[in-house]
């Protein structure tokens, strides 16, 4: 016989046994009902049923976008957790609507605020985008009755399949590598077939006009996103004239819009800028020669007058003209780009050899995806997913990493944007970067050499207007690489979470050079899978704009960008995307007192300062890193080493959901709120010198960190004793205590008790 155990309130007691094998105990954590059921498969009767049936009875139902409606649901569901071997599961209701799956809890706590992980103003915590269903799973029964639930079998369903037998457990692997486990047992046999099926069709549409977004943009097309961000979203042709003239090249390149109504190429933007010496006249001519029309466009242009510049490949000789034809038109265009440097025939780099083939990176990332989603990892006919299959397979785990080869990718990539970096900064020499459509790696290595030559993309603003302008307007297909639409046999090529993996590398050896943190990136990735806005969702921007034409209804659509962060988080939940390290090495005010105290070499008496103590201790590394983070102005140059015993696993991106590898209070976001606390109390020491210098009250400065002054005192403080720290902060609450009364999760207010700051900053005086 199962044991239902029920925990309630943190104030309740315990009231010993009912109902036979019915136990209450008391939860210390929990701030509603909340049911957890300790299967035993050899012993199920058919008044578990009805046992189970007491725990759902309540009226629940799942928070609603803007054209968002229900289409199916489950009752008298379970979800279990991760790494439990399925005998602690929470009862609720599975809804399916046009935009998640949602599993609605008895327990309130997750949507009242009290929850340990970042909270997305679009899903709760039990919410899964249709988008971001990568595969989904099916257990069944030998025996198809209800009655008969042991010896399951598990299968992978594919799209546009409909399933007839009853399922028992339905698994659900998201592309983020997260895994949901539901357990349909309880559930009538009419929903039971129905909740599987209906998620079969909507995670798996066959065309645009199925996703949600479109359903989502028509209710809030009054609303004009793009007004409300910082980010320049390049649909204009100010924003690319405002980037030429930053770069100070205006005299030598210009905006064509040769491209107006995607007359010459449907995956190049309306406007882009290319070398003074040429008219549309010529462009046009030219494209023809060029696959999909793609001609060389500009890039960048660094400090020295040098200038990088993309393009696809010739076509071949037989498509469209004569060799000398092709190779005249080809000469032509580099002549021009010569000509607006004037440093000298240009160097092309060729990235189909260079860089690894989006086969090569298909199969890398299946191999990734299996080491780190454990249901992935076991191909078995029986789901396993309890913390001693995980021990088992981390014996293996390095050498499975390795032959993955994801982080020699990840290396390759480096090497070739720092090649690009050094002939433009070193050998000043104009740099092409050529590949067969321009659209995949050209886009990689673009963005990644220009934030190693220039600090102005290493900043939040920065980095996205480099993206907009080189992924998203340059046409990279995210919505064909990220299966958003099924299209045959297409699988996913995640060309952008390898850039954004370099990215992570670069701040790892930087770690002041940048103004975003890893959590940023990480929610940068989740925003793709999304599906919501406009920025990933489709293939280029004249995919975008044909919607207007199809659906005349919606003419004035217009999803809103990904750069919008205020439709998705919170002040407090972008707080940490804000780099501590970044404030301090760039606010002046911060930096030079800071510098002036590193340079003390000993106090009044003669005796060693504890700063100069610690580079006694550490010597020469200690100097290093005092010289990288105290610097009088960002890096203006990143170089970056690429060996095998640098390049790291982003683990907070690929291992957030593998609660066994979780760190308790410990990993990157200890020492994250460490650094916060260290750039508070700065700020807390400079204001109050600064009040006792000036004799009157002044309001403390905000650092727009976690524990910023600017921040509602009991909204801070309810956030600081709520949020547990792990080392998947803020995505993941780490293991559930249910049977581990030993683990202790320490609430980040903690951090506050032993530092010099007090976080009640409205009427202090200091």
């Amino acid at each position: 016989m199962s044991n239902f155990i029920s925990y309630l309130t943190r104030n309740e007691t315990e009231r010993g046994k009912e109902n036979g094998n019915v136990e209450i105990q008391h939860y210390h954590r929990m701030q509603t009902f909340k049911s957890y059921i300790d299967e035993d498969e050899d012993n199920e009767k058919d008044d578990m049923k009805e046992r189970a049936s007491s725990f759902f009875q309540t009226d629940l139902s799942p928070r609603l976008l803007a054209g968002e409606c229900k289409i199916a649901e489950a009752d008298k569901t379970l979800s279990f957790s991760a790494f439990t071997d399925r005998k602690s599961g929470v009862s609720g209701k599975l809804f399916v609507t046009n935009f998640k799956v949602s599993f609605v809890t008895e327990d309130r706590s997750s949507y009242e605020g009290s929850n340990r992980r970042q909270r997305n103003l679009l899903m709760g915590d039990f919410d899964i985008p249709l988008t971001s269903i990568d595969t989904v799973y099916q257990e069944i029964d030998n025996d198809p009755s209800p009655k008969m639930i042991s010896g399951g079998r598990r299968r992978k369903l594919s799209p546009g399949t409909t399933v007839s037998s009853y399922t028992k457990y339905i698994e659900i692997h998201c592309k983020n590598f997260n895994v949901h486990v539901f357990g349909l047992k309880f559930t009538p046999r009419d929903q039971n077939k129905m909740i599987v099926n209906t998620i079969l069709h909507y995670a798996y549409p066959t065309k645009s006009s199925l996703l949600f977004a479109f359903y989502y943009g028509k209710e809030q097309q009054h609303f004009n996103f793009g007004s409300s961000v910082d980010t320049p979203l390049y649909d204009s042709p100010t924003d690319w004239e405002r980037e030429i003239n930053r770069c100070r090249c205006s005299n030598k390149w210009w905006v064509t819009d040769v491209n107006a109504s995607y007359h010459m190429s449907t995956s190049l933007p309306e406007r882009f800028v290319v070398p003074c010496g040429l008219l549309n006249f010529d462009l046009q001519k030219a494209s023809s020669h060029f696959v999909d029309r793609r001609i060389p466009t500009w890039c960048y242009t660094h400090t020295n007058g040098v200038s990088l510049v993309r393009m696809a490949n010739l076509l071949p000789q037989s498509d469209v003209a004569t060799f000398e034809e092709r190779e005249y038109t080809s000469k032509m265009l580099l002549t021009a780009v010569q000509m607006a440097d004037n440093k000298g025939p240009p160097e092309i780099i060729d990235l189909n050899k260079s860089c690894p083939s989006l086969k090569d990176l298909q199969s890398s990332y299946d191999k990734l995806k299996e080491l780190c989603v454990i249901g992935d990892r076991l191909k078995r006919s029986i789901s396993l997913d309890s913390e001693k299959d995980f021990l088992v397979q981390d014996i293996n785990w390095m050498s499975s990493l390795e032959n993955s080869k994801w982080l020699s990718l990840v290396s390759q990539c480096m090497a070739v944007s720092i090649e690009t970096m050094d002939l433009i900064v070193n050998k000043q020499k104009t740099v092409v970067i050529k590949e067969f459509d321009s659209r995949n790696f050209a886009c990689l290595v673009s963005s990644l050499s220009q934030i190693l030559m220039d600090p102005n993309f290493r900043t939040q603003v920065g980095f996205q207007s480099l993206v907009q302008r080189e992924w998203i307007m340059m046409g990279h297909p995210f919505q064909k690489h990220n299966n958003l639409i099924q299209q045959g046999n297409s699988e996913r090529v995640p060309v952008f979470l390898l850039f954004l993996d370099c990215v992570w590398q670069l701040l790892q050896q930087f770690p002041s050079s940048f103004a975003f943190t890893e959590t940023y990136l990480t929610s940068v990735w989740d925003s793709v899978q999304l599906g919501l806005f406009e920025s990933f969702l489709f293939d280029s921007p004249h995919q975008r704009s044909r919607f207007n034409v199809e659906n005349r209804v919606m003419r004035q659509f217009r999803l809103p960008p990904v750069w919008s962060w205020n439709v998705q988080f919170s002040q407090d939940d972008q707080a940490v995307f804000n780099n501590p390290l970044y404030i301090l090495k760039c606010k002046s005010q911060i930096n030079g007192p800071v510098k002036d105290t590193m340079s003390d070499k000993s106090s009044l008496n003669g005796s060693l300062t504890r700063n100069t103590s610690y580079v006694f201790k550490l010597g020469k590394y200690y100097d290093d890193i005092n010289a990288e983070v105290f610097s009088d102005e960002p890096s203006p140059i990143l170089n970056p080493m690429i060996g095998e015993s640098v390049i790291k696993l982003w683990s907070q991106c690929y291992l957030r959901w593998q609660t066994p590898a979780q760190i308790i209070g410990g990993g990157n976001p200890a020492q994250y709120f460490q650094q916060c606390i260290m750039m508070e109390e700065i700020i807390h020491l400079q204001h109050r010198l600064s009040s006792l210098n000036s004799k009157c009250h002044q309001r403390r400065p905000s650092s727009n960190l976690i524990f910023s002054s600017d921040k509602q005192k009991d909204q801070q403080d309810n956030m600081l004793d709520s949020t547990y720290l792990t080392s998947s902060f803020p995505f993941s609450s780490g293991p559930r205590a249910l049977n581990k009364p030993s683990l202790i999760f320490t609430p980040i207010s903690v951090y506050l008790q032993n530092s010099a700051i007090d976080n009640d900053y409205r009427d202090s005086e200091d």
